[in-house]
């Protein structure tokens, strides 16, 4: 009978859990949609009142975000608000959905060109190129796997800095480094794979790494990072743990 309870305790708390998002998200979409209306009807202080409520509710869709921070830099640029102010609303967009064009029907050219002018000076393209070729890579950010792909590669709509990539190839080091880029550019990168001797390593190595959890703390475990003092102080960080017994 406990157990039945307990049970019965928990699918409640999630039922309620689901509602309370469904609810959320549902005035996220009506703020939205007013916010969006107040924008075309020169509504400009309702508008931006809406649209902020948007931004403030916790765990609305990212389409919701998007839209809201867009429509708020449309405000903006109506208002004659300074260019900084601007392109500050409009990168918290790009940053949520980097890949996200705009409708030139629907929207005027005098609002697109500063959005994409935003977008130019956040997002890059970077060539992959590497010797040996088709070396499997996979990117990463954070926790999470962007891609898993084979050299050489492109990878474009990428909007800062804290990218790795992470390098493997049967009879090669294995190498995880962070992935550089130019915003608004697409650049190369050339990687060189040290050829090893002794057995071990390769793609089984990093299967391995996987398993064992590199995703979760990769940045502690692989690769250096700076500290205090500039580029050239740089400190090894602990290697990874030892492969467990087969």
């Amino acid at each position: 009978m406990n157990r039945m309870k307990r049970l019965f305790g928990a699918t409640l708390v999630a039922s309620l859990f689901l509602a309370g998002s469904a609810v959320a998200q549902d005035q996220a979409l009506q703020k939205l949609i007013h916010g969006k209306k107040f924008f075309w009807e020169a509504k400009f202080d309702q508008a931006l009142t809406s649209l902020k409520q948007v931004t403030e509710i916790k765990d609305a869709k990212r389409e919701y975000l998007f839209e809201a921070y867009l429509y708020t830099g449309f405000v903006l640029l109506r208002q004659n608000a300074p260019g900084s102010e601007v392109e500050s609303v409009f990168s918290q967009a790009i940053r949520l959905e980097p890949r996200r064009k705009l409708d030139e029907m629907v929207i005027p050219p005098d609002l697109i060109e500063p959005f994409y002018d935003a977008r130019n000076k956040l997002v890059g393209c970077l060539y992959i190129v590497t010797e040996p070729e088709e070396v499997d890579i996979i990117g990463v950010k954070g926790d999470s796997v962007l891609f898993d792909e084979t050299t050489p590669l492109q990878v474009c709509d990428l909007v800062d800095n804290d990218y790795q990539l992470l390098l493997s190839e049967e009879g090669y080091d294995q190498q995880f480094i962070p992935l550089k880029l130019n915003p608004g550019k697409t650049d190369t990168l050339h990687i060189a794979l040290d050829r090893i001797y002794a057995q071990g390593g390769g793609k089984t190595g990093l299967k391995w790494a996987l398993r064992g959890g590199i995703l979760v703390a990769a940045g502690a475990v692989l690769y250096k990072t700076v500290i205090a003092g500039g580029d050239d102080a740089v400190e090894d960080l602990p290697g990874p743990p030892a492969r467990p017994d087969r």
